[in-house]
């Protein structure tokens, strides 16, 4: 027999019999000019209080075996209507949302939040664990496709420090497993093969039992094992005795049986001649995984973390600047404010962009993470369908050698028989001789089995036991032969079936298996690009929020008058006593000679220059006020105005030190001997 070779050609993934789907209209639905088919199709399945179909998606039909030689699979059925309306309703485009999530009571007395899924204008509620079950159920149905993952369970540390109410009741918790668990069913309903899928149908459909639909085919006829099942459709079942009296009824095919035969090997065990292509994707998927679970979520939650301390940090600042403005009057008192406003939008921005980082970033980064889990279950499931075809060849081509040597015993056999009953006593004695030799060589070989390792040894008394019983009851070695004869070729009968049964479900698998994880390719490709458009979004709010804030703190900061001697556009003063900074005499310059005008006559010969004149301070005004008193432009000043500005530009006096070191009270402060030079 020839054996099947599942990789002897590549198939295409979008030849893929898995994920091609077409519809073609029904009487009921041809007048239906406004439903738009979704492009892809499904073949129904079975389900509680629904009609079961013969067939599920995207599965072949398990009556029919693939050619062989062929690269192609039997394929499924072409669907040809919808089965329920909930189908029709995402064929049609409907979008899935969940839009409430509240605590109830509902069917026990136990507490628990209901999740409220809206799908054009009917609504249903589950739980979270019934989210679950549908995603293990779909786990189990469709072993070789990527399934979307959902929230995981809480934790047991916070059980531990919240209790197990307050856990199952925190508001940021029910929040975030309302968003995912909305994700979840999007990703489903767009799949090209699980959004046909009557369980998910029944899952989104008010008032079915959910309870009923999990002990139901096709959940119920799970196999315990899904590597003892056909992998193109885990719930087939052979048919029963009365159903195969109808002639429309296909026969059971030899498959089933084979599939339970087969081995059950290890995830860790080698192959001797792998697939370059999906060694590549393991490759792949681990790196990917490591990159996203072991930096990507580790520096994302360092930088969520900093930023939270930022906005803890901001908002003790915007607190501490408005109880500072609460100190201060008129201008200044506001500005304050203003500057004691702008933390708090900072802080209230920061909160802000701390939110949408959470669902525009840090969950869409989590799923990425359990998707790369996910996809290698799914390699190591194919990985073990090829090495039980690997482990099914060895066995085959080992029994074939055995057949190969009972034959050719039993050829020498004949022949002697022959031989004896053509040359007499001569030939007698020759055939005699040759038992005589081989029972010969039958005792050595005992010889060296009784020398073999210690191993070997505590199974000697057992040994000698079964070789007596087997003397003893062996009265016609003749027979015995030939019923190995049979034996074995039943072997290698059952092997072949096994072997033709592992092709397929390899072929199947490696097929429908490398389409779904090209189509997670372009899924993933646009899902990182929305996420760093998101992520710019969010920044950009956050910078045009602040930057709004503080102009309005700015324009109530230009509302403070400056000092006057601050004032360098309208007058420059300097002091007679401080040096300048080139060395020059110390000189007063006003702002008519700032501005190439006159300057009022009566200089002073030593340098020192006369103020203009400044005219007395309005009515209700501070004398001591410089803003009031100090005019721009050349005014009439007063004498006691210009010993105000002089002794105000004068350099703070500095204590001396007497030989002691201690300071002299009657010392004279020295100007230009501070350490901050003349102020």
């Amino acid at each position: 027999m020839d054996t099947i070779n599942p990789f002897t050609t590549s198939p295409s993934p979008s030849a893929s019999p898995a994920l091609s789907r077409t519809t073609s209209p029904t009487p009921s639905t041809a007048g239906a000019a406004s439903i738009r088919p979704r492009p892809p199709s499904s073949i129904l399945s079975a389900a509680s209080a629904s009609p079961p179909p013969t067939h599920r998606a995207s599965f072949p039909d398990p009556a029919k075996e693939p050619r062989r030689g062929s690269s192609k699979l039997a394929g499924p059925e072409i669907k040809t209507g919808f089965c329920c309306e909930r189908d029709r309703q995402i064929s049609r485009g409907d979008e899935v949302a969940i839009v409430d999530a509240f605590k109830t009571t509902e069917g026990g007395t136990a507490s628990y939040i209901a999740y409220v899924i809206r799908i054009g204008s009917n609504e249903t509620r589950r739980r979270y664990s019934s989210f679950l079950q549908l995603h293990q159920a779909l786990t189990g149905l469709y072993p070789v496709l990527i399934i979307p993952p959902i929230p995981s369970k809480q934790s047991l540390t916070d059980y531990a420090v919240k209790g197990q109410s307050k856990a199952k009741e925190d508001a940021t918790v029910i929040a975030r497993r309302k968003r995912l668990l909305d994700d979840f069913l999007k990703r489903l309903v767009r799949h090209p093969i699980l959004g046909g899928e009557h369980v998910l149908h029944r899952f989104l459909e008010d008032g079915v039992s959910w309870s009923e639909v999990m002990h139901s085919p096709p959940i119920s006829l799970l196999p315990k094992n899904p590597l003892h099942a056909p992998s193109y459709n885990p719930t087939f079942q052979p048919a029963s005795p009365a159903s195969d009296a109808s002639p429309t009824t296909p026969t059971s095919p030899p498959s089933f049986i084979a599939h339970h035969l087969l081995p059950t090997p290890s995830p860790n065990h080698p192959l001797h001649r792998p697939d370059q292509r999906f060694v590549e994707s393991e490759n792949f998927t681990e790196k990917f995984q490591q990159h996203f679970q072991g930096t990507l979520e580790k520096v994302n939650r360092r930088v969520v973390k900093r930023w939270s301390e930022r906005a803890a940090d901001m908002n003790e600042l915007g607190a501490v600047w408005n109880g500072f403005s609460l100190t201060e009057q008129g201008k200044l008192g506001t500005a304050v404010e203003k500057v004691g406003q702008a933390v708090d939008a900072e802080y209230l921005a920061t909160a802000q962009l701390l939110q949408a980082w959470e669902r525009t970033t840090t969950e869409p980064l989590h799923i990425y993470t359990q998707f790369a889990t996910l996809i290698r279950q799914r390699l190591s499931f194919r990985h073990q369908k090829h090495v039980q075809y690997e482990l099914v060849q060895d066995a085959l081509e080992t029994q074939k050698d055995k057949l190969e040597l009972l034959e050719a015993a039993e050829r020498e056999a004949r022949r002697l028989d022959d031989a004896l009953d053509q040359g007499g006593q001569m030939a007698s004695s020759a055939v005699e001789h040759e038992r005589q030799r081989e029972r010969e060589r039958e005792r050595e070989r005992e010889r060296e089995l009784s020398r073999s390792p210690r191993r070997q040894q505590g199974f000697g008394l057992l040994n000698a036991v079964k070789h007596s019983l087997s003397g003893m009851m062996d009265v016609d070695p003749e027979a015995t032969r030939r019923a190995n004869i049979g034996k074995t070729r039943d072997n290698i009968s059952q092997l072949e079936d096994s072997l033709q049964a592992s092709a397929q479900d390899l072929k199947y698998a490696s097929t429908t298996l490398q389409a779904d994880l090209d189509r997670f390719q372009r899924q993933k490709v646009a899902d990182l690009r929305q996420l760093a458009i998101e992520l710019s979004k969010v920044h950009r709010e956050w910078c045009r929020q602040n930057l709004e804030a503080w102009k309005a703190a700015q324009a109530a900061i230009r509302e403070v008058p400056d000092h006057p001697n601050r004032a360098e556009s309208s007058l420059h003063i300097r002091s007679p006593t401080a040096p300048s900074f080139s060395g020059s005499t110390p000189t007063v310059t006003s702002a008519a000679h700032m501005t190439g005008q006159a300057e009022p006559s009566g200089s002073s010969t030593q340098g020192e220059r006369d103020l203009p004149p400044i005219p007395a301070a309005p009515a209700g005004g501070s004398a001591g006020s410089l803003a009031t008193i100090m005019p721009l432009g050349p005014k009439e000043w007063t004498e006691g105005d210009r010993d105000v500005l002089l002794a105000a530009d004068k350099p703070l006096p500095l204590p001396s030190r007497d030989e002691d070191g201690q300071e002299g009270e009657g010392n004279a402060a020295r100007g230009s001997a501070g350490p901050l030079g003349p102020l």
